[in-house]
């Protein structure tokens, strides 16, 4: 599966050396070998001469002949206290690390069995200070005995008894260590010495157990118990226990970690490592090493090494040169170093083999800085081929599920799917949409040129003979089953690559992934595998860099011929993979790219909505970021900058849009009336094509209203409400067919909605398409220019009143009432026009509506902005429909005369006269009653001027005793003396009667109402001087002098002195005021 390591021999000792190797260590450049016979081989590993380079060679640098008096089986460094520990025939011995003397002996730890040793920073508990601090544990039978580095010397920590011989030590922290005995693990904490089981989880089922048979290490391991071998790693934050063949994670504390099912294992390992990223199992018996992940558990090499029995990976901190990808392995004559193979190579081997949750899980575990290209860009791409993969296992739901968690750009996704729902962003020739629709796809003409020669199997495949090495290794391999961690959803079931087809007919257009609108290339290293393998060598568009195996030529022709070209979705399968497309990828990613718009559909500048602080979550997806990323930005201005940017969320939104119509137009048909109304940036063509087969007007035309496409949609409609077609259905009184008119497109109402809900930028628009509905529908078209919608008094009034005026004036007077009497327009122009069209009404009518006559006299009276003087010059003389407005509009030049001359001569209304006299006196009283307009009255009644003094006896007897009227009524408001000038002098005084009583009773009420003032000013007058005279702030304030007073300037007894009290309420001598004047 994955070439993680690859095994160079740096050493090996001849049969006439007659010695082994029992103990190895390295750290830094140097590689320290513990023989059998008790000497110490010291080595310096020379660094290749470059990075790619895996020739590594040894140098020897000092062998000390008698280092230990028996074998040496543990060699163990401490390098930040310059120490060497030493496990040789049950002694611990210490070591200078610089000349390798012996410095001392642990006596305590004779019998010792097994060592290990941390160093930590730590701080110190009373000083705060934090130092380096180096441990040493030690196993001895039964107990543990724990040392610190202090110094110069070792310190006896604690000593813990223990329930069972130790067998492995393997520190957890820098305060606990984790303990392997026969009977099972415990952790102990170093500065307690407390011992605590590690106990697994009851519902956790081993190797050998069962669901339900108990809890503890029974249930967990099984009726063989843990076995013999006790073997644990620290897999860095977390540990790895290994009992047999059964394993248990386990954090720092000792406790297990949930949802972790253990490891299977193809036989007992012999030793455990864990080399960075990748868990290291040693197994003797068949020569070999298993690397697996332990995120996944699966196994991804196995490295045959002969008779290999020790296994070494130096931890980081005591071995910068191996930094976690080099370690060491050795038999009793040999060893090797094993050179980890570059990530970036293992991750393409990985992706290449089809093995994406492997890859996904190595690129999660490793460092940003181990990768040559950005972690998450990489981890990204490679999740967006597992979903391809996914979707190529008809796996749809999980596939759109992947790729929106991702942000997968939207054409990488739909260009997976046939023309019918990617368009030109799909893959697949448009040779299948002519084959679908029933189109003979003509198949490419013989020249008699040679066939491309088929891949054929491998002859040692066909034969099933292979060489001894690949059947061990397949052996061990057969017995693993690859899946997922966590066995999730998601996770793809991979298998080896299959073999090559026989042979292949009817071979179909290859589809290309080149037609990627623009986008990139995918890179070399993503490139499907699985197409490469059902195409074969023909494939070379489709191919995604597969390996190529040598095949030999073989007879084909008596084989069956198998049709495996990969086909575009159809069927079942092409609706539900469409389907969850819609539902789980593309309203999502819709979703998230509405912020990019206002509510009106205006574009935003990327930069803008992701500078926010709002929008910080966004500015990390891969999707979003990537508009801010402009090809030759340097080269571009601001403005330039900004449009560009824009563009790419445009036409990113646009290919969601117009994929997500194609689904619902297929498969979703009672959805495209939402979308097409909604804000959308659906390819208009597409749209209109689509619409127009399947004769959903209706969303055409709502489709076309949000794109702004006006005229195309308003030329539809008046199309449908022109035609004859649902007149005639009507008539006969059939129903309504496939190929009839929608009912909701029949007539005009549908126009005139759409054309009330036009801005005032569309007036020409509104001008053009409002004639016809005016004309059969007048009193509904009207909403338009006085509909209560928002546009229509936002609409340019002059160019819409010239319309209706050109169509009809009693529409353009119904809408210059609306605009004076509900908007309160005060354009001068405007009211003046309805005054012309008024009077033209009434005077080219024969027979006019009374009720005409009445609304002019009204607007008259009412309205003060029409411009009087052109009225005034409209209105004739000598008609008598129009006396009474040229009365109204003389009032309102202050002609008073000549109004109420029209009013007592031509009309003889003596009462609109009087009232006429009424509302100007109030409206702007006289400053002398000989001004008053009732002085006019009275005048004109007593002396009417000369073209309309009749001398007839009748008339002059009713003037007087009008004028006796007005004297009567509103004698208070006419100058005396002026009056009765007037007043002929044969009038007898018996009928001025009533006029002289109410001057005296107004005189009367004079002098009254002078009394009452000046009585109200007088009780005034004393609440002022009352309330200066007594109270808190008045003149009657008191205060009290004791004996013990004192004046506030010079400090003596004020006695019987004379005092004054100062504004500031402070008593004084009369002498003392001057000096507290100064003060102040």
């Amino acid at each position: 599966m994955l070439n993680a390591f690859q095994a160079r021999s740096i050493l090996e000792f001849g049969p006439k050396d007659r010695i082994q190797i029992h103990a190895i260590l390295a750290y830094g450049d140097k590689l320290l070998l513990g023989l059998s016979t008790g000497a110490l081989r010291i080595y310096r590993v020379d660094a290749p001469e470059t990075a790619d380079s895996t020739n590594v060679s040894l140098s020897s640098i000092r062998t000390i002949d008698g280092f230990s008096k028996g074998r040496i089986d543990l060699l163990l460094c401490i390098k930040e206290a310059g120490i060497l520990v030493v496990l040789a025939g049950g002694n611990v011995h210490i070591h200078d690390l610089t000349d390798f003397s012996h410095t001392e002996t642990l006596n305590k730890a004779k019998g010792a069995s097994t060592l290990a040793v941390t160093s930590n920073i730590e701080r110190d508990p009373e000083t705060e200070i934090p130092e380096i601090v180096s441990r040493l544990a030690v196993g001895v039978k039964k107990r543990l005995l724990l040392y610190s580095w202090h110094d110069g010397g070792f310190q006896e920590g604690k000593e813990v008894t223990l329930a069972g011989n130790v067998r492995t030590l393997t520190w957890a922290s820098e305060r606990r260590v984790v303990v392997g005995m026969q009977g099972g693990f415990v952790v102990v904490d170093v500065h307690t010495g407390a011992a605590e089981e590690i106990v697994p989880p009851e519902d956790t089922v081993g190797a050998g157990g069962k669901a339900g048979e108990g809890g503890g290490w029974a249930s967990y391991v099984g009726m063989g118990g843990w076995g013999s071998r006790s073997l644990s790693t620290r897999l860095g934050d977390e540990l790895l226990l290994l009992k047999d063949s059964t394993t248990l994670f386990v954090d720092s504390e000792g406790q297990p970690i949930p949802n972790r099912p253990p490891i299977s294992w193809s036989s007992p390992p012999d030793s455990i490592a864990y080399s960075y990223p990748y868990l290291i199992s040693l197994h003797a018996a068949k020569h070999h090493l298993e690397v697996r992940n332990p995120a996944t558990r699966t196994l991804l090499q196995t490295i045959q090494l002969p008779t290999v029995t020790t296994l070494h990976v130096p931890p980081p901190n005591v071995s910068l040169m191996h930094a976690g990808k080099l370690f060491f392995v050795a038999s009793p004559t040999q060893v090797w170093r094993m050179c980890a193979t570059d990530y970036e190579t293992q991750i393409n081997e990985l992706v290449e083999n089809n093995h994406l949750d492997e890859a996904i899980k190595l690129i999660e575990s490793l460092e940003n800085v181990l990768l040559k290209e950005r972690k998450d860009e990489r981890l990204r791409e490679v999740q967006m081929l597992k979903a391809q993969r996914l979707f190529e296992k008809k796996k749809y739901d999980q596939s759109m599920a992947l790729f929106g968690e991702v942000s997968a750009p939207p054409e990488r996704v739909v260009r997976l799917f046939p023309r019918s729902i990617a368009g030109d962003l799909s893959i697949w020739p448009d040779e299948y949409d002519r084959e679908e629709d029933g189109e003979v796809v003509p198949e490419p003409e013989e020249d008699g040129g040679e066939t491309p020669a088929e891949p054929t199997p491998n002859v040692e495949e066909e034969s099933g003979e292979a060489p001894e090495e690949q059947k061990d290794a397949e052996e061990t391999t057969k017995e693993v089953t690859i899946e997922s961690a966590d066995k999730t959803a998601d996770s793809i079931a991979e298998s080896p690559p299959s073999k090559p087809t026989l042979a292949r007919v009817n071979t179909a257009p290859t589809p290309d992934l080149k037609k990627m609108n623009g986008s990139p290339a995918e890179p070399s290293y993503l490139k499907s595998v699985a197409t490469s393998r059902n195409l074969g060598d023909t494939a070379s568009i489709f191919s995604f860099g597969a390996r190529r195996r040598h095949v030999a030529p073989m007879d084909t022709e008596s084989l069956p011929t198998i049709d495996e070209t990969p086909k575009p979705l159809e069927g079942d399968d092409l609706k539900r993979a469409a389907t969850e497309l819609a539902g789980l990828y593309l309203n999502e990613v819709r979703r998230k790219l509405t912020k990019y718009f206002t509510r009106d559909g205006d574009p935003i500048d990327p930069a803008k909505v992701l500078s926010t602080p709002n929008f910080e979550a966004s500015r990390k997806d891969p999707l979003e970021a990537s508009f801010l990323v402009v090809e030759n930005a340097s080269s571009l201005s601001a403005h330039e900058l900004e449009q560009a940017r824009i563009e790419k969320v445009q036409a990113t939104c646009r290919a969601i849009d117009t994929a997500l119509f194609r689904v619902y137009v297929l498969y979703r048909p009672t959805m495209v009336g939402s979308l097409v109304r909604l804000q959308n940036h659906i390819d208009p063509e597409v749209v209109s094509q689509k619409l127009r087969e399947q004769r959903k007007f209706e969303d055409l035309v709502d489709f076309l209203e949000k794109k702004g496409l006006h005229r195309e949609a308003l030329e539809l409609l008046r199309f449908f409400a022109n035609s004859e077609v649902h007149e005639s259905a009507t008539d006969s009184g059939e129903e309504e067919e496939e190929g009839s008119i929608p009912s909701a497109l029949r007539g005009w109402s549908r126009t005139i909605t759409y054309l009330t809900r036009l801005k005032p930028e569309h007036i020409d628009l509104i001008l053009e398409f409002s004639p016809l509905p005016l004309k059969h529908s007048p009193k509904e078209a009207m909403e338009i220019f006085i509909g209560d919608t928002g546009n229509s008094s936002l609409l340019p009034r002059p160019a819409v009143l010239n319309f209706l005026e050109s169509t009809s004036p009693f529409l353009a007077i119904e809408y210059l009432e609306h605009i004076i009497n509900t908007l309160f327009d005060t354009t001068p122009e405007f009211h003046t026009r309805l005054v012309r069209l008024y009077l033209n009404i009434l005077s080219t009518s024969p027979t006019p509506d009374p009720t005409w006559h009445t609304k002019l006299i009204a607007f008259l009276t009412t309205s003060s902005q029409y411009r009087f003087e052109r009225v005034l010059s409209w209105l004739p003389r000598d008609t008598p429909t129009f006396f009474e407005p040229r009365a109204i509009v003389l009032s309102k030049l202050g002609r008073h005369k000549a109004a109420l001359e029209i009013y007592v001569f031509r009309l003889k209304d003596y009462t609109k006269a009087e009232s006429y006299c009424v509302t100007q006196h109030l409206a702007n009283p006289p400053d002398k009653l000989v001004d008053s307009v009732f002085h006019i009255l009275l005048s004109l009644y007593l002396e009417p001027p000369v073209e309309y003094d009749t001398r007839d006896e009748f008339d002059r007897r009713q003037l007087l005793e009008q004028a006796l009227t007005v004297l009567s009524h509103h004698g208070v408001r006419l100058d005396p003396s002026e009056s009765l000038k007037l007043v002929p002098e044969k009038v007898q005084m018996v009928k001025l009667v009533g006029y002289f009583e109410k001057r005296m009773r107004a005189a009367r009420e004079e002098v009254a109402t002078g009394m009452v003032r000046r009585g109200l000013e007088e009780v005034r007058r004393g609440e002022v001087r009352e309330r200066l005279m007594v109270g808190k702030e008045g003149r009657a304030r008191s205060c009290v002098v004791k004996e013990e007073s004192a004046c506030g300037v010079c400090h003596k007894r004020l006695g019987g002195s004379v005092l004054v009290w100062l504004p500031s309420g402070q008593l004084v001598h009369y002498g003392c005021q001057s000096g507290q004047k100064k003060g102040f």
